[in-house]
């Protein structure tokens, strides 16, 4: 009986370690099912961003620039002669506008009136020198035809041609020694060169002047010039040169104010500056002090230049370009795509992007503030808070 107890308890004892040996085996397979057999797939959210919707369009860029109004004269006036001054015009004051021709003061100079009281004297004596020689050559042509001599004399002093040619000589040098000495009496009277704002007067009344002295500084009124610095990128946006100086409009404004004038593209440098490596043009406005409100001379200004009209392009806010300079649109799928870009030009609310040829001609959702975080291929749903109308821009 001992013994039969003993072999009920270790089959008993067997029979339950197989089970549990068959229980842990069943659980870990089904464990290890639960591990293999795959979740079903969540369905993929869509991230919402605000878009805007925009097409091809052309537009012209504004080249911006500063510069200095000068005018287009400026002139040291100084005395030809040397003299006293004994009077000045009162219109010949700093900041008057005198005419060109007007005369401005008068210097005293008796050496120059005695030079062209002697040489009219001297032209007078060699102009009686000529006749008295005309008449002796006609004399002696008379006495040799007289005398009966076939041909020509040996010498033509025997007609007396070299004293004649010699005396005209005499003539025409008394002629220009006189008109030196006129144009040097002529000299004292101060006489504007051109219509001009007086900037300083640097005589006055009894002031005596040697050859070369400063009479004056004078800026002429006709125009005023205006010279710029341009890039290169900034010429590619301009048309070419012949265009520029057909009357291409120019908008001067100051920095001071709101004030505003019309100009044109006087000239183009055709030469890059060794030292900046830029290229410049003078704009010019006409009649400056007579514009309302008068352009002064020495002004710091503003200048805005149309450029040529440039296609292919899509006017976004200054946002949608990133910091990676790419422009981050959503594709025919509702999903991120996005190309990098150099912007042809920018102003102060937009960036104008060349568009790829390929997705030219059709509208496309372009996001209005990208970052660095987004992936392409990324599912969107779009929520348009804008729309970019494209309107070619005509100079």
């Amino acid at each position: 009986m001992k013994y039969l107890s003993q072999w009920i308890t270790l089959l008993l004892a067997g029979i339950a370690i197989a089970g549990v040996y068959f229980y842990v085996t069943h659980a870990m397979e089904a464990q290890k099912n639960r591990i293999q057999t795959p979740r079903p797939a969540a369905p993929e959210q869509a991230v919402e961003l605000s878009t805007l919707t925009t097409t091809t369009g052309s537009y012209a860029a504004t080249i911006n620039a500063s510069g200095l109004v000068k005018p287009r004269y400026s002139l040291t006036m100084t005395s030809q002669v040397s003299g006293e001054v004994i009077r000045l015009s009162n219109q010949f004051e700093s900041g008057q506008v005198i005419k060109k021709g007007q005369e401005l003061g008068q210097l005293q100079n008796s050496e120059l009136n005695s030079s062209v009281a002697s040489a009219k004297n001297t032209l007078a004596a060699a102009e009686l020198a000529l006749k008295e020689e005309i008449r002796q050559g006609e004399q002696a042509k008379a006495e040799w035809q007289a005398a009966g001599f076939a041909g020509e004399p040996d010498s033509d002093l025997v007609l007396r041609a070299p004293q004649l040619a010699a005396a005209k000589t005499e003539v025409e040098a008394a002629k220009a020694a006189l008109d030196n000495a006129q144009t040097k009496l002529a000299y004292t009277k101060l006489i504007a060169p051109f219509d001009a704002l007086v900037i300083t007067r640097n005589v006055s009344p009894g002031s005596y002047l040697s050859t070369g002295s400063e009479i004056a500084t004078l800026y002429s009124t006709d125009r005023a010039e205006i010279q710029l610095d341009l890039s290169n990128s900034d010429w590619l946006k301009l048309p070419d040169t012949n265009t520029l100086l057909k009357n291409w409009p120019v908008l001067v404004s100051s920095i001071d104010s709101n004030e505003t004038w019309q100009g044109k593209v006087l000239s183009i440098n055709q030469h890059i500056d060794e030292t900046t490596r830029m290229r410049s043009l003078t704009i010019s406005v006409d009649h400056p002090l007579k514009q309302t409100p008068p352009l002064i001379p020495g002004a710091f200004v503003d200048v805005s230049i149309q450029g040529k009209r440039l296609d292919n392009l899509w006017r976004l806010p200054n946002t949608a370009l990133s910091q990676k300079s790419e422009i981050w649109y959503v594709d025919d799928d509702s999903r991120l795509a996005a190309f990098e870009t150099t912007p042809r030009f920018v102003d102060t609310k937009y960036v104008y992007i060349q568009v790829p040829e390929s997705m030219r001609n059709r509208t496309y959702q372009v996001l209005i503030q990208p970052y660095n975080s987004y992936l392409k291929g990324t599912l969107v749903k779009t929520h348009d808070t804008a729309n970019a109308t494209n309107k070619s821009v005509q100079p």
